[in-house]
C-alpha cells in the first residue's frame, strides 16, 4: 500500500476511486474538510513524502451537511465495507460498535444518507 494512502487513512480521509499511480505519483481526489486536508498535509510532510495540491474547491454547507454522529456512523460503515456489494459487514455489526440498537443504527445511517442524497440531487 502507498505510504500516501497510509496517510490519508490515518488522518480519516476517505479514498476516492480512481486512484491512479503514474512515474511514481499517486493522483487522487480528496474530499473534505480544511481541517482534515491540513491534517493529510501534515501527515505527508512528517513522513518526508513530497505532494502537489493541483486544486482546491470550497463547498459551502458542506460542513454541516451531516451530524457529528452521522458522520461517524456513516465513516464506520464505509470503512467496513457496509455499502459494499456483498457487504462486508451488517447492520447488527455496525449497532453492536456504537453500542446501539439495530434500529437505532439505522436511523442514523437512514438520516444521514437521506442528508447526502439530497444534497447531491441539488
Amino acid at each position: 500500500m502507498p505510504s500516501t494512502y497510509e496517510a490519508r487513512l490515518a488522518t480519516g480521509n476517505l479514498p476516492r476511486f480512481p486512484i491512479i499511480i503514474r512515474d511514481g505519483w499517486l493522483s487522487s481526489e480528496l474530499i473534505g474538510s480544511q481541517e482534515q486536508l491540513s491534517e493529510y498535509t501534515t501527515e505527508l510532510s512528517a513522513a518526508d513524502i513530497p505532494y502537489e495540491i493541483l486544486s482546491l474547491t470550497q463547498s459551502y454547507g458542506a460542513s454541516g451537511l451531516l451530524t457529528e454522529r452521522q458522520r461517524e456512523f456513516i465513516t464506520e460503515a464505509v470503512e467496513r465495507g457496509y455499502y459494499d456489494s456483498p457487504r462486508g459487514c451488517t447492520l447488527v455489526e455496525l449497532a453492536e460498535r456504537f453500542g446501539v440498537s439495530q434500529s437505532a443504527a439505522s436511523g442514523v445511517l437512514h438520516r444521514g444518507e437521506g442528508q447526502i442524497i439530497k444534497e447531491f440531487i441539488s
